[in-house]
């Protein structure tokens, strides 16, 4: 009788604490959702400015006063769809990505914030993009919807936990990437 109570109370407590760990989870990001709601409401934005094309999942090009300039979202990295197959190999998922990315911007107009730096070394523009309500931001839908991964490059930090919380929440739910395997 006393093994079946230590088994019973084993049981009970190894509940609570995954309980508590998942609500901390949760209370986390909700946090982290509700400051960056907080960012987005004084966050300078310049636009609009429509979009020309998309070139792939995380690149696209926009027209800013008449000129077509190559803007890369910032803290996002999606899987290759034209890369250089000597340098990088293009994927699938990629091509999948750059659909998503063009279902939802090409032929819209969208606002760009620039964090620290604004070029790359490839002579992109450097932005986190939103679409025209000014809130809702590109480079977070990507990673909430599996078809990015987060990629941190100093000095553009700014959205670094946002932008985390968002992965976050895409591997556990297993969204996108993450539910395929392609992700891991």
């Amino acid at each position: 009788m006393g093994k079946r109570r230590k088994k019973n109370r084993t049981a009970k407590y190894i509940i609570a604490v995954a309980t508590t760990v998942a609500i901390l989870l949760m209370i986390y990001i909700a946090v982290l959702f509700a400051k960056s709601t907080i960012s987005d409401l004084t966050a300078e934005l310049s636009g609009p400015y429509e979009v020309v094309r998309v070139v792939d999942g995380d690149t696209i090009i926009v027209d800013i006063d008449g000129q077509d300039t190559r803007v890369r979202l910032i803290g996002i990295d999606t899987p290759e769809s034209v890369a250089d197959e000597s340098v990088k190999e293009n994927t699938e998922e990629g091509k999948e990505a750059s659909e998503y990315t063009t279902n939802l911007l090409e032929g819209n107009t969208v606002y760009l914030e620039f964090d620290q730096e604004i070029l790359d070394e490839y002579g992109r523009t450097l932005c986190y993009v939103y679409l025209h309500d000014k809130s809702t931001m590109v480079n977070e839908i990507l990673l909430k919807n599996g078809y990015a991964r987060t990629m941190t490059i100093e000095p553009n930090t700014k959205y670094k936990e946002r932008l985390a919380a968002a992965e976050l929440f895409a591997k556990e739910t297993k969204a996108g990437f993450w539910g395929t395997g392609f992700f891991h």
